[in-house]
């Protein structure tokens, strides 16, 4: 059961809740909204155990509390089993009140999904598939070389937007100093369902996932190995 902290603290906004004995119409109501939404605003990672997981998103027990966040496909080859300690960097975005959490394996990449949010065009969504599909070494090789092929592999990002990002990130990129390490994936265990799970909640229909299965044949690997040499099949 999701018990997702944001969802709470709507559920509480909504006219005839309280907080803390608050009502809603109560004059110092403001004030306590702006202290939630401020600690919200704050919150740079989460320390907790791994409830659930799953390509696109996860949920973390914090205090007793189920925080959701959504992740880059990428991170979800690297997560421990569930029921195992986890620290996820965080980077929450509100908009017209509504509050959402993004989780990343190491402050790296989520500097970087802050930096693609400020490109025109570019919104988490974008921003996330980015380091899913592509991971963040590859996507700054990616920028760095200009290789509109290799951006355009990745869905949502058509030819005007990748060259958008070249335009505005390359400089960016090339003097960047990001203040967290970008780890080498470590060897998973595991099969072919597990990439397929991956690879339809990035929004491949069954039907691409299959060619891509028969396309890779008997080959042999870690789960992360295997999800990548599909993305690879899906560029060409």
């Amino acid at each position: 059961m999701e018990s997702w902290i944001v969802g709470k603290l709507e559920r509480q906004r909504k006219p005839g809740n309280t907080v803390a004995g608050v009502g809603a119409d109560d004059p110092v109501r403001p004030q306590i909204d702006n202290v939630f939404m401020g600690v919200l605003c704050v919150l740079s990672y989460l320390q907790g155990i791994l409830s659930e997981a799953y390509p696109q998103h996860i949920i973390v027990q914090v205090g007793g509390l189920g925080v959701k966040a959504f992740i880059p496909a990428s991170f979800y080859f690297d997560l421990p089993e569930t029921g195992a300690a986890v620290t996820v960097h965080t980077v929450m975005l509100i908009k017209d009140d509504e509050a959402v959490l993004y989780g990343f394996s190491n402050t790296a990449e989520r500097d970087f999904f802050k930096i693609m949010l400020k490109v025109s065009g570019i919104g988490p969504k974008v921003a996330l598939a980015l380091i899913g599909h592509l991971t963040l070494p590859r996507l700054l090789s990616a920028l760095n070389a200009e290789d509109v092929h290799a951006l355009t592999a990745v869905p949502g990002i058509g030819n005007k937007t990748a060259q958008r990002l070249i335009y505005e990130l390359k400089e960016k990129v090339a003097a960047l100093k990001l203040d967290g390490t970008i780890p080498h994936s470590a060897e998973h265990g595991g099969s072919w369902p597990t990439v397929e799970e991956a690879l339809l909640g990035l929004g491949y229909s069954p039907k691409e996932v299959a060619q891509a299965r028969n396309r890779l044949g008997e080959e042999k690997g870690s789960v992360e190995d295997l999800f990548k040499k599909a993305l690879a099949f899906f560029a060409k």
